[in-house]
């Protein structure tokens, strides 16, 4: 059980540079996202969350911030 998704977008190199900002400082975070693998990939990103049945409740702020930055994207879910 789980969800896994990636998100397809044409980032500019600043983007993928906020992005990889954000993904590093996850560790730190108070509570971080455990059981949650974020990662940026060639193509965009990939979330993957463990033993979990619900969508990874940041894909509406990612989703928000791709919108805001005028980045074309496109979410599709992982079904190994």
């Amino acid at each position: 059980m789980g969800f896994e998704f990636r998100i397809a977008a044409s980032l500019t190199a600043g983007q993928r540079q906020h992005i990889e900002q954000l993904l590093a400082a996850l560790p730190q975070a108070a509570d971080g996202m455990p059981g949650t693998d974020a990662r940026l990939t060639e193509a965009g990103l990939y979330v993957c969350q463990y033993l979990r049945p619900e969508p990874w409740h940041g894909l509406d702020a990612v989703r928000a911030w791709l919108d805001a930055q005028g980045v074309d994207y496109a979410v599709a879910e992982v079904d190994d």
